[in-house]
């Protein structure tokens, strides 16, 4: 498999997404990896590693997309940018796959225009892949926020894409929910409500509505949402997350010598726990609907998210997600 790795354009520079790249060759000898950036900086930081030369190569692009770029003003204007340098060379077809941690809308864009959409797709989503209660299991949600604004055909085609994707990753007859104010079949906007109809006739194993608490009790595989409710959805619960764990941290500190002990004792769970509940531990968001896998990583990954957002691509494009998607939708 043949990945391409946009090394520029994130929080931490090059370094971290270089490095993550040099973890999954090593962790995987099936990849071939293409760095896309600054050719100095990237042979620079590379001339004292030990990996395999074979496997890694370099894709000069002298340019970087800003996350200050405007999406549409990025893709006309910053066509040697190491993120459209990656998208170009991918649609050529050489490539299986790219991993960017840049500017999301410039991304979805750029992948639309370059990359193209998948035959009877209306828009690419951004769906990220969320831990659930069951040990093992992750859901999807589609859309986490790239489309703001939806009608609801469009959250027809997020229903049967990321049914696509689950089936894809081995899940046999996934479950779809939509995301609502209440999972009485009556409940919910005037767009939840038309979905709602839409999908019970719809070739997918539609399971009724979903409210958010539910969301990671595993019960379903397919979250289907509007970009806008998704991504407030998705915040929150990160925003939750990172709240109970500073909280828990100064309770134990308040606490004195008993609560410090029962630390020490939990200390192992809490790190697993921890740990599931990363970002850095999915790698990224995967973009359903263009024709060629697409993954996007946290704007702060460490090498640790690339290196998973590295092997979440290859996973993709070694179960033809996409191809399994376009025959989805054709049906």
């Amino acid at each position: 498999m043949k990945i391409l790795l946009d090394c520029f354009g994130g929080d931490n520079g090059p370094d971290s997404a270089i490095d993550g790249a040099l973890m999954a060759l090593q962790e995987n000898k099936d990849v071939h990896l293409t760095l896309c950036g600054d050719e100095s900086v990237i042979g620079s930081y590379l001339a004292d590693k030990t990996y395999d030369k074979s496997r890694l190569d370099i894709l000069h692009a002298p340019d970087v997309v800003t996350n200050d770029d405007v999406p549409t003003m990025a893709v006309r204007r910053k066509k040697q940018s190491s993120m459209m340098v990656g998208l170009q060379t991918l649609a050529s077809g050489q490539y299986d796959g790219m991993v960017s941690s840049g500017n999301t809308g410039a991304l979805l864009v750029g992948a639309t225009i370059f990359v193209k959409l998948v035959d009877g797709v209306q828009r690419a989503t951004l769906s990220p892949l969320l831990p659930t209660m069951i040990d093992g299991k992750q859901t999807i949600l589609v859309d986490g926020g790239a489309n703001v604004d939806c009608k609801a055909s469009m959250l027809k085609e997020f229903a049967v894409m990321g049914s696509a994707y689950m089936s894809s990753m081995g899940v046999d007859n996934p479950k779809v929910a939509l995301l609502n104010n209440g999972a009485e079949e009556e409940k919910g906007n005037a767009l939840t409500k038309e979905t709602h109809q839409i999908l019970k006739a719809t070739d997918v194993n539609f399971v009724g509505n979903i409210e958010a608490r539910e969301m990671f009790a595993g019960e379903v595989d397919v979250i289907v949402a509007d970009g806008f409710a998704g991504n407030m959805i998705l915040k929150s619960a990160e925003g939750m997350g990172k709240t109970i764990f500073s909280m828990l941290k100064r309770y134990i500190m308040e606490g004195g010598l008993r609560a410090k002990l029962g630390y020490l004792l939990l200390k192992p769970s809490l790190k697993k726990l921890k740990g599931l509940m990363s970002s850095d531990a999915v790698g990224g968001g995967v973009f359903l609907g263009v024709k060629k896998v697409v993954v996007k990583a946290h704007g702060a990954s460490n090498a640790t998210a690339f290196k998973n957002a590295i092997m979440r691509a290859q996973e993709m494009a070694e179960a033809d997600v996409c191809g399994k998607i376009a025959s989805a939708l054709a049906r």
